[in-house]
């Protein structure tokens, strides 16, 4: 691939990963430190840095990827409700928001209620600030572990001539995904199960078919997630989760329940 193609990185700011044991290793080169372990993210004793922190860490990310990410706030959702206010009406987006079922739990302790009432809340307050439709992401998951059924069924047939057909391992984890992809590689990514998550299902139901069912156009849908982590953002940006036939992503925007929708503002 010519460097034209390559997309440009961020420079490293070098503060959590100067301590990192696997930085630590390519300094060293064939003489790096027998006590490196990059499987579990084990780090030297005395650094505070953490896999989780390593995950969506600035330095891993491309420009691009960087610029999406910071689009996805509620700042964000924001501008998109003040746009609709002051454009015309044919060019209005339609705000639909899906609640992750993890992410109520939070909501229920941190404002002691329920989770029934805490989903009922969430509800309303998304409602408030403009969003038109609110969904439950339940039914996407369902169709995930049957798509993940139905490729355990078909690696388990070729199990006898495909070394890779299994182990097949699942996850809806970005932050897994993405280690697994960037540190594990080849001994593991063959046996990632290829099903989408909840997530990215529940931006085709709402893109594709909940958009026809209100004959609206995929990008007059503005459709926002509320997630319980960080990494979903990374999710959300990622190349093949833009649908070039529809022009639109599958999530235009994650919210987490904390940072995002709960934590002050400045």
């Amino acid at each position: 691939m010519s460097e034209v193609n390559k997309p440009k990185r961020k420079e490293k700011c070098e503060n959590c990963t100067k301590q990192c044991n696997k930085k630590q290793s390519d300094d060293y080169g064939a003489n790096s430190p027998p006590e490196r372990d990059e499987a579990n993210g084990q780090v030297p004793e005395g650094s505070a840095l953490l896999l989780s922190a390593c995950l969506s860490c600035d330095g891993c990310l491309t420009e691009e990827e960087s610029l999406k990410i910071s689009e996805q706030s509620l700042e964000q959702v924001e501008r998109v409700l003040a746009l609709n206010k002051k454009c015309d009406v044919s060019k209005h987006k339609v705000l639909v928001a899906s609640v992750c079922p993890q992410s109520l739990p939070f909501f229920a302790v941190k404002f002691g209620v329920d989770v029934s009432e805490a989903a009922h809340k969430l509800c309303g307050f998304l409602k408030s600030l403009g969003v038109q439709y609110v969904f439950d992401t339940t039914l996407a998951a369902g169709f995930s572990i049957l798509e993940s059924q139905k490729e355990f069924v078909q690696r388990f047939r070729r199990r006898h001539h495909d070394s890779t057909a299994l182990p097949m391992f699942t996850s809806s984890c970005p932050g897994w995904i993405r280690y697994s992809e960037r540190v594990l590689g080849s001994l593991v990514t063959p046996h990632i199960c290829t099903a989408r998550s909840p997530q990215q299902i529940m931006g085709c139901l709402v893109k594709d078919y909940f958009s026809k069912q209100q004959k609206l156009s995929p990008g007059s849908v503005y459709h926002v997630l509320v997630a319980p982590c960080f990494d979903k953002k990374l999710e959300a940006v990622r190349e093949e989760f833009y649908n070039g036939l529809l022009e639109a992503r599958d999530v235009d925007c994650v919210l987490t329940s904390g940072p995002d929708l709960v934590t002050p503002r400045p």
